[in-house]
């Protein structure tokens, strides 16, 4: 037995009042002899005991009633958390993105804060805790008394709210390795979270067995904190539907927003514009979404200068705003430079190599000077290290290394910088590739994967159905673009993949090899495609589906070099710069978009600086890398990177039960509900409840017999 107020107890002294009463009220008799009374002795000796009796019931009754007002305010539980003598407490605190849910004006990370707060304070003494933020670190904390609040406080202020998502299973793993070579005779694990069901499916076939192999005396009690969440906007994605981002041009941008939570949603103002702080915005508003539905809408934005720039998007105000918005660096040009380096330096009536891919690269327009495209031809002497100074994106089409139309040396090896840098070659690789993957580049194993000499002259298409389910060619899927599975390729380049060159193939063909490969050099990128787009390879180029698939991967290229400004949630984090754009100063460091410092690593060489994040990102949104002391010259948009969230999290806010989190431990565990007030009461199963109607019960017994026996109510 176990009470949460044990002073209260002191209450039940109070039982002695009717006792006193009754003493006191207890006269004593006066001895009169009268000779009647002897005729009633006999009858009031069989009288006396059912008097006496009545007396007592009432006493007892009414010592009952007091007694049982003091234990209900005592508050007594069936189960303690600390039972008796010290314990070794593992704290588990859950800080993911979820966390960050508001119940009425308190978040849903802070009750379970002051919960934990709470919990630890009220250790018993001589106990032992260690705090552990799933996604972050781990405190320890050592008790010899139960008035250590200020080291408490210290220890849960370094648990900040995160926009990670959950991973339950780590956390779990961790506490338990930390109680299994405990003293104690008590270790107990502590788990403060909302519940929710990703962090609970990432590792759950693994669950079971960590439990089960835990050992006996180690308990687990859950404190769960949170509502359910009746609706909740997300912000999925927004990309420019032209995949070009031009300046001082209005442009069309898709935004994809999903309601994910368990009511329909209305009135949703979805607004788009350029800076955190909205310095331009569009606005629209989505009349109704239902839940689980998902819709695309599109608004014009217009970007007046060209550079990187911050584009953010925002949809709805609900409880958990956390996804509600997004943060991307873009960059924007005045127009997109391409260069085509192949075998000739025109383009002629032949159709040569490059002639299909530079028409369909100027497909937007008829006329150059109107499209956000400039295609430049090169080979031979005209492809020259100068003409990557203005340069975004190198196509290379099967070039030569010999002969008067071969591109030179000095060329191919500034073109591993320029893409180390974060620029993308995209190379048609041809009967000239094997010398071209030979030759003496520098770190040419890392540049450029070796190929067998003599081509792949077997005949075969490309396999819409064997697209990556989430890639770049989904488009292709459907009519009437899926005709492009019928394009026949009667030669390929094969890549020797005997060593170790890690590509990520972006679809494939009907012999399941790969149509197209990326692979990503420091910031660039390399796409790699096994074929030369003229007509000796393939009739490809004569298809419809040719300028859309150039299209797509154009797109697709540009994409990929926003990515590097864009990092997902919990990777390391760098910046690349050239030494020109080295922002000074003597020490460098990150700053989240919280405001929290961390340290920032540089690394220096003739070509350029490299600034990490040695860290798992916490936070998503603007990362700035600052000086100290800081520079002269104002953080531009050159020196941010913005961190994308996952997804994940928002996808289902309202967590698992009781039922299902046992199943997945494999056993029954302790189990507490905080939706209000942030609390801990230390107990499973409080009897005030029961006190009370039992303490009611005897109270109106008490009335009924009091008046039963005609004595004073």
């Amino acid at each position: 037995m176990h009470f949460l107020v044990p002073w209260m107890l002191f209450g039940a002294l109070s039982a002695g009042i009717p006792v006193a009463l009754h003493l006191l009220r207890k006269s004593k008799p006066t001895v009169v002899r009268w000779a009647p009374m002897e005729f009633l002795r006999k009858s009031l000796k069989e009288t006396s005991k059912k008097i006496r009796l009545r007396d007592l019931i009432l006493l007892l009754l009414r010592m009952t009633i007091l007694i049982l007002a003091a234990l209900a305010l005592a508050r007594p539980s069936t189960l303690s958390l600390f039972g008796s003598g010290p314990i070794d407490a593992v704290i588990l605190i859950d800080n993911s993105q979820s966390m960050s849910t508001l119940e009425g004006q308190t978040s849903r990370l802070d009750m379970a804060l002051t919960s934990a707060k709470q919990l630890l304070g009220n250790l018993p003494t001589g106990s032992k805790a260690r705090i552990i933020s799933l996604t972050d670190h781990t405190v320890e904390l050592s008790y010899n008394n139960s008035n250590e609040s200020d080291a408490i406080a210290s220890a849960l202020l370094q648990i900040k709210p995160t926009d990670r998502s959950s991973n339950f299973y780590q956390g779990f793993a961790n506490a338990i390795d930390l109680l299994k070579t405990s003293s104690f005779s008590q270790r107990k694990i502590f788990f403060f979270s909302d519940m929710q069901r990703p962090g609970w499916q990432n590792e759950s076939s693994s669950f079971k067995t960590l439990v089960q192999n835990m050992p006996s005396s180690i308990s687990i009690h859950m404190i769960r904190h949170g509502s359910d969440v009746d609706s909740n906007i997300q912000i999925m994605d927004f990309q420019p539907t032209a995949g070009i981002i031009l300046a001082n041009q209005r442009q069309t941008w898709g935004l994809t927003v999903r309601n994910r939570g368990i009511k329909p949603a209305t009135g949703i103002k979805t607004t788009l514009g350029l800076g955190s702080d909205f310095e331009t915005a569009e606005s629209a508003v989505i009349e109704k979404l239902d839940a689980g539905e998902e819709r695309s809408i599109t608004i014009d934005l217009l970007i007046p200068e060209d550079g990187h720039q911050i584009v953010k998007a925002v949809a709805g105000n609900d409880r958990f705003s956390r996804d509600n918005q997004k943060e991307k660096i873009v960059l924007a040009r005045k127009k997109l430079q391409v260069l085509i380096v192949g075998a000739k330096s025109e383009i002629d009536a032949n159709r040569d190599n490059t002639f299909f891919l530079y028409h369909a690269l100027r497909s937007g327009s008829s006329d150059s000077s109107n499209s956000g495209i400039e295609v430049k031809v090169a080979t031979g002497r005209g492809a020259t290290p100068d003409t990557l100074d203005e340069t975004d994106i190198v196509f290379m089409v099967d070039p030569m290394l010999a002969g008067s139309d071969s591109v030179s040396d000095g060329f191919m090896e500034k073109l591993e910088t320029w893409v180390s840098m974060g620029n993308t070659l995209v190379y048609f690789a041809g009967s000239n590739y094997a010398a071209v993957s030979d030759s003496n580049i520098k770190n040419a194993d890392k540049f450029l994967p070796p190929a067998n000499p003599t081509p792949n002259l077997t005949p075969t298409t490309i396999a819409t159905e064997n697209f990556p389910p989430v890639g770049w060619f989904n488009r292709f899927r459907s009519a009437p673009l899926n005709l492009i599975n019928q394009s026949e390729f009667r030669k390929r380049v094969t890549f020797d993949t005997s060593k170790d060159y890690q590509t990520a193939a972006l679809g494939y063909f009907s012999d399941n090899q790969p149509l197209a490969e990326m692979k990503q050099l420091r910031a660039g990128f390399i796409t790699l495609l096994p074929w030369v787009p003229d007509l000796s390879y393939s009739d490809l180029p004569l298809r419809p589906s040719f300028v859309p698939f150039i299209q797509t991967l154009l797109s697709r290229i540009l994409d990929t070099l926003n990515e590097a400004k864009n990092p997902s949630i919990s990777r390391e984090i760098s910046l690349r710069l050239q030494p020109q754009d080295l922002i000074g100063g003597e020490k460098y460091k990150w700053v989240s978009p919280t405001g929290m410092a961390l340290a920032a690593s540089m690394e220096k060489s003739v070509d350029e600086v490299v600034f990490r994040g040695e860290f798992l990102t916490p936070d998503a949104g603007i990362w700035k890398l600052e000086t100290t002391p800081p520079s002269n010259s104002k953080t531009n948009t050159k020196n941010l990177i913005a961190v994308q969230a996952s997804n994940e999290e928002g996808a289902e806010l309202n967590p698992l039960q009781e039922s299902e989190i046992d199943e997945i431990l494999g056993k029954n565990v302790s189990h507490q509900n905080n939706t209000g007030e942030a609390s801990i009461t230390g107990s499973t199963g409080e009897l005030t409840n029961l006190l009370l109607y039992l303490l009611l019960l005897f109270f109106v017994f008490e009335m009924f017999f009091a008046w039963w026996c005609g004595q004073p109510l």
